[in-house]
């Protein structure tokens, strides 16, 4: 057995407080990308979101084309992003939307991060949103980034 003297022991206690809310963080809502993947060309529809909206990766190959896009601004929710996103694509063109149907995927990818506190957190979506996502012939995933040491 190891004996402090109070001055040590207190040290040690103090040191032990900070390790532990050094690695306490809250989990937080980051923001949603809409993911696409198709086997036909959607390069009309990635360069209208880019007018509106940032393009974080396009990529293609012989087989198949993927596009991960996020909105740009301010959304502070996971309801507001999706929303915002449904209006950009809304807003495309015609051909972009032709684009858009010959998508085999059309994914809303909301990200949140993980941490301590709360002890209990939820982000709703209204209904009309969830009906939204479905008219456009969109889905939905959820993704959870860990804590950052």
């Amino acid at each position: 057995m190891i004996w402090y003297n109070g001055k040590t022991a207190l040290k040690f206690a103090m040191k032990l407080l900070e390790d532990k809310y050094e690695t306490m963080s809250e989990i937080q809502f980051l923001n949603v990308d809409l993911e696409l993947e198709s086997k036909q060309d959607i390069s009309l529809l990635v360069a209208d979101l880019k007018k509106v909206a940032t393009i974080l990766h396009y990529d293609k190959d012989e087989y198949r084309q993927l596009a991960r896009i996020e909105a740009t601004g301010e959304v502070s929710t996971p309801d507001k992003a999706i929303n915002h996103i449904c209006e950009l694509i809304e807003s495309c063109s015609r051909n972009a939307l032709k684009q858009w149907l010959s998508c085999s995927r059309r994914t809303f990818d909301i990200g949140f991060e993980s941490g301590t506190s709360p002890k209990c957190f939820n982000q709703a979506l209204d209904a009309d949103t969830l009906l939204r996502i479905s008219a456009i012939g969109a889905g939905m995933e959820i993704t959870i980034y860990p804590i950052e040491k």
